[in-house]
Parts: structure tokens; C-alpha cells; sequence
């Protein structure tokens, strides 16, 4: 169970102590934005020492643990998990019945095995579980969720999301990754999330075509083409690469009344247009954005979750959703 000292914190988001599992670049940013927000307790772990040692570094770390078992030990009231998908269940059931509340990074599993067991444990320890659906936190993103939610396009029709990268531009050790060697293009999994949140509908069938066609030298996907039906006259179509430039980031929403379009490749600013077809022209506005201004969002909703006890948006069950159309989408 979680220890007195971090049970009296509860009221006190910054009082809380916190354990980063796994100190790769998304570690390292959960730790920056962390320390931003005032969590002064601050844990690390990796089983890679220098990884450690450099997070440490760059946020001032209390401690540093060789193991998530060891970190358990001293009853960290939160875990932040940001080691590979096939980690995250067990990882993060283990962090529950050590009495800690958990944010998982994304996505959710590398499969559904543990899944629902990780949901009834949750809820039966009563425990906090936020999966890091960052990109619902964007502010151009939320913009366009609030058009939808006031009807100002009219019933969703279709889905359009577009994202791509040059990958040895963005890690010029591409080779050596994970998402290089197994997942691919796979790994943007985040458009396949926004398409499902806009669509907000079950979905009924999943189309899929993916390889290595360009010459970037990858064996696993470097793109990937998906069709997604839903129950209620509603389709999506979700376009991942690993190899374009320049680099491309939108996603289009298509009511009966209108359409919303939201271009956001550059970290720093977003355009989010708006066509409505009582008005019969668009609407354009760009947005300034920072990088970690989603990070900071979602940090603090579970944060706040965590100390208050209010629902996390960005549950399990929402994570699993995406999850299951890229298994579908892979025909695993």
C-alpha cells in the first residue's frame, strides 16, 4: 500500500512521489514536465544505468532504482511506465498491487493478453490508469473535438488522418529501434487513436494494406494504409510512413454540414480550419503550440485524478480501442 507520507500528499498534486520506469526520450520528458508541474519527489528506474544517470542529470532525480521491483519497495504513490509495449500490462499491474497509481505511455500492449485482467485489478484496488493519448491533448485537436461536440459540421460522415516522417531524419540511429525492427509505421499509432475519438463509434470492420516500400532500409512497415468502418454510416481511412518529407501531420473530419481540417507537423503552431455550410466559407485560425503542452496537459489530468479521485479521460478502455484496430490492421 501506498505509505503515510504519500497517502497524506493526496491533496497535493506536487507532494506526490513518482516512479519513471524506463529513462529513454519519453521518460526523459515525462521527468522534465514533471518537475515543471512541482513534483519535487521525483524516482527513476532503468535497468540501463547511464540512462538513468543522464535523466538524472537533466531533472535532478532523488532516486535512481536498477529495477521496477526495487522501486516498488519504497511505495511510490505514482508510476509512470515508458518502457516497450510488452511491458506496460504486467508493469503496470505490478505497480497496482504495490498500491500505486499508474500512467502507462502508448500504446497500451503489443497484444490484448492482460488487458481486461489489468482493468479488474484497477478497479478493484481502486487505482488510477491513464494511458498516453497525448494527442487528445493537443490544443488545435481539442479545438476541432469541440466543433464536432457543437454540431457546427453536422454528423460524422468520414475520417481522413495523414501522418508522415522521414525516420532517419528524426533518429539517424532509426536502425537500432524497436519500431524500426517490429512495429513500423505502426508506431504513429496515435492518428489511428484521433480517427477513432472524432469517429466516436464501435467499429465494425478493419482493411489494411502494409510493407517496406520505400528505401529507407527498414524491414518492418514503412507504411501502412487502413480502412475502418463503423457502426453507424461512418468510415475512416488512417495513412502512416516512416520515410516522406517534409513531414506531414493532418487530419480531416467530414460532417453532413461541413468539415473540419487540423495541420499540425510543426511542434510550434497548428491551423485549424473550419467550414460551415450555413456560412458558405472557411474559417481559419493557427494556434501557437509548444511540444510539451500536451504532455503538460495529461500530466496534470492524472495528477489532478490521482489527488482529487476524478475519472481519468484517457482510460484503458479508450487505449484499447486503437490497440485493437492495429492488431486487426496486422491480421494478429
Amino acid at each position: 500500500m501506498v505509505d503515510q507520507q504519500n497517502a497524506k500528499s493526496l491533496d497535493d498534486p506536487a507532494g506526490l512521489s513518482v516512479l519513471i520506469v524506463g529513462c529513454g526520450s519519453i521518460g526523459k520528458r515525462h521527468a522534465r514536465v514533471l518537475t515543471q508541474l512541482g513534483v519535487r519527489d521525483l524516482r527513476v528506474c532503468d535497468p540501463v544505468a547511464a540512462q538513468c544517470e543522464t535523466l538524472r542529470a537533466e531533472v535532478g532525480a532523488a532516486k535512481v532504482y536498477d529495477s521496477l521491483q526495487a522501486g516498488l519497495r519504497d511505495q511510490p504513490a505514482c508510476v509512470f511506465i515508458c518502457t516497450p509495449p510488452w511491458l506496460h500490462v504486467p508493469q503496470a499491474m505490478q505497480a497496482i498491487r504495490a498500491g500505486a497509481h499508474v500512467f502507462s505511455e502508448k500504446p497500451l500492449s503489443d497484444s490484448l493478453a492482460g488487458v481486461d485482467a489489468l482493468i479488474a485489478l484497477a478497479e478493484n484496488a481502486k487505482r488510477q490508469v491513464m494511458v498516453g493519448l497525448c494527442f487528445r491533448y493537443h490544443d488545435g485537436l481539442a479545438k476541432a473535438k469541440q466543433f464536432v461536440a457543437q454540431d457546427r459540421i453536422g454528423r460524422v460522415v468520414a475520417v481522413r488522418a495523414l501522418v508522415g516522417e522521414h525516420l532517419p531524419d528524426v533518429r539517424p540511429d532509426y536502425r537500432t529501434l524497436f519500431s524500426a525492427q517490429k512495429t513500423g509505421a505502426f508506431d504513429l499509432m496515435h492518428d489511428i487513436d484521433l480517427a477513432l475519438w472524432f469517429a466516436d463509434q464501435s467499429v465494425t470492420q478493419v482493411h489494411s494494406v502494409f510493407g517496406s516500400f520505400s528505401d529507407i532500409g527498414i524491414a518492418a512497415p514503412d507504411i501502412v494504409e487502413i480502412l475502418i468502418a463503423f457502426a453507424d454510416r461512418c468510415v475512416a481511412t488512417v495513412h502512416l510512413d516512416f520515410f516522406q518529407r517534409p513531414r506531414r501531420r493532418q487530419i480531416e473530419i467530414i460532417g453532413t454540414r461541413g468539415v473540419v481540417l487540423v495541420e499540425f507537423a510543426r511542434w510550434e503552431q497548428c491551423t485549424v480550419s473550419l467550414f460551415e455550410a450555413a456560412r458558405g466559407e472557411w474559417v481559419h485560425e493557427t494556434l501557437a503550440t509548444a511540444r510539451d503542452d500536451m504532455f503538460r496537459a495529461e500530466d496534470r489530468e492524472f495528477l489532478r485524478a490521482v489527488a482529487s479521485g476524478a475519472p481519468v479521460t484517457s482510460t484503458v478502455a479508450e487505449a484499447r480501442k486503437s490497440l485493437e484496430v492495429v492488431l486487426a490492421a496486422q491480421n494478429l
